[in-house]
C-alpha cells in the first residue's frame, strides 16, 4: 500500500516538473493567403499570381478601344484574372456535384499529346511566350478538361431529355426547336436538307442514317461536336433528306469559349449570380477586392 502511494506521489512530482518546463516552440504551417473564396473554397494567391502572369503575356484587352474610361490596365487585368479563376472554380464545383472528375493521368496525357504535336522545343517556347510555368499550364489544362467534361455530361442529359420527348410522341420539329444548338437548322425544325451519306461529316451519324427508313429516328449519337439525334424525312436513291437535333458538346481539341453553347454559359453565369447574391463569393484582389 505504501509502495503504491509513493509511486503515485512520484508520478505527480514528475508530472508537475515536466509541466513547469517551457515547451519548445512548434512552427505551425500558416494558411496560404487567399485571392478569393467561392462558396467556401479558396482560390490561393499563388494560383492567382501564376494566372495573372499569363494574363499579362496574353492581354485580352490589348488593342480594344473603350467607349467609357476603365480602371488602369493593371487593375483591369487583375479583375479579369480573378473573375476567370472564380468561373473555373464554379465549374469545378458543379462538376464535383455530378461526380465528374479529371485524373492526374488525364491531365498528363493531354499535355503529352500537345507536346508531341508541337515538338518539345516549340512546346516549351510556347509556354514561355504565354507566361506559363509547367505548374500553371497543368492547372490551366485541368480547368479546361473539367469544363469540357462538365459540358459533355450536361449535354448528354439534354440530349436524353430530347430523346424522351420524341419517344413520348412529340413532333421532331418541335423538339429540335427546343433543344438543338444548331442555329442554322433549329429554326427550321432541324431540317438539314438533302445530303448524300458521304457528305455527312460525322461518320457515326452517316452510318446510323444510311439504312434508316423514312420517318425513322436514330438514338443519341456521340460525335466530335456533341450529341446528335436524326430523322430521315425522305429518301432518294443516293440522297437523304435529314433533320437533326444537335446538342453541342465539342471534344477538347474543338472547344473554345466562343463556341460554348449559350445554355451552358447561362447556367454558369446564373450560378455565379446566385452565389454573389448570397455573399458566397469573396474577392480579395481586383476592382472588387475587399482587402
Amino acid at each position: 500500500m505504501r509502495l503504491a502511494l509513493r509511486r503515485g506521489v512520484l508520478l505527480l512530482v514528475i508530472g508537475g516538473a515536466l509541466s513547469a518546463c517551457t515547451a519548445p516552440a512548434v512552427s505551425l504551417p500558416l494558411s496560404e493567403p487567399a485571392a478569393a473564396v467561392v462558396d467556401g473554397h479558396t482560390i490561393s494567391m499563388k494560383a492567382y499570381q501564376a494566372r495573372l502572369e499569363v494574363s499579362r503575356y496574353r492581354d485580352p484587352f490589348s488593342g480594344i478601344k473603350e467607349a467609357m474610361p476603365s480602371p488602369t490596365p493593371a487593375q483591369r487585368l487583375e479583375s479579369f484574372t480573378i473573375e476567370q479563376l472564380v468561373r473555373e472554380e464554379i465549374v469545378r464545383q458543379e462538376a464535383e456535384k455530378r461526380r465528374v472528375g479529371i485524373s492526374d493521368h488525364a491531365v498528363q496525357s493531354r499535355i503529352d499529346a500537345l507536346k508531341a504535336k508541337a515538338g518539345p522545343t516549340s512546346f516549351n517556347a510556347a509556354l514561355n511566350r504565354n507566361g506559363f510555368t509547367s505548374d500553371s499550364f497543368r492547372a490551366y489544362q485541368r480547368a479546361l478538361l473539367t469544363e469540357v467534361a462538365l459540358l459533355q455530361t450536361m449535354a448528354k442529359d439534354r440530349a436524353g431529355s430530347a430523346a424522351k420527348e420524341l419517344n413520348a410522341g412529340d413532333a421532331f420539329a418541335t423538339v429540335a426547336a427546343r433543344w438543338s444548338d444548331d442555329s442554322g437548322t433549329s429554326a427550321r425544325g432541324g431540317d438539314a436538307g438533302w445530303l448524300r451519306p458521304a457528305e455527312i461529316p460525322e461518320p457515326a451519324l452517316a452510318t446510323a442514317v444510311q439504312s434508316l427508313a423514312a420517318g425513322g429516328v436514330t438514338g443519341i449519337i456521340p460525335t466530335n461536336r456533341g450529341y446528335v439525334i436524326a430523322t430521315v424525312l425522305e429518301r432518294r436513291t443516293d440522297q437523304l433528306h435529314l433533320a437533326t437535333i444537335l446538342v453541342l458538346a465539342p471534344a477538347v481539341d474543338l472547344f473554345s469559349p466562343q463556341g460554348t453553347p449559350p445554355w451552358f454559359t447561362k447556367f454558369i453565369d446564373d450560378r455565379a449570380a446566385t452565389l454573389r447574391q448570397a455573399g458566397r463569393i469573396e474577392l480579395k484582389v481586383g476592382n472588387r477586392g475587399s482587402g
